[in-house]
C-alpha cells in the first residue's frame, strides 16, 4: 500500500496545482457555464 506524504507546496509545484484548479473547474461546471468559458480558462 503506498502511503500519502503531505507536505507545503513550494514553487516547483505551481504548474501541477494550476492544472488540477484549471481541471476541476472544467469538470464541476461543465453543463453550467457554456463550453466557450471553460475553454478559454488557462
Amino acid at each position: 500500500m503506498m502511503g500519502i506524504h503531505i507536505r507545503r507546496a513550494i514553487k516547483d509545484d505551481i504548474q501541477g496545482i494550476a492544472k488540477v484548479h484549471v481541471d476541476s473547474w472544467k469538470t464541476a461546471y461543465k453543463g453550467i457555464f457554456a463550453d466557450e468559458i471553460l475553454d478559454n480558462i488557462a
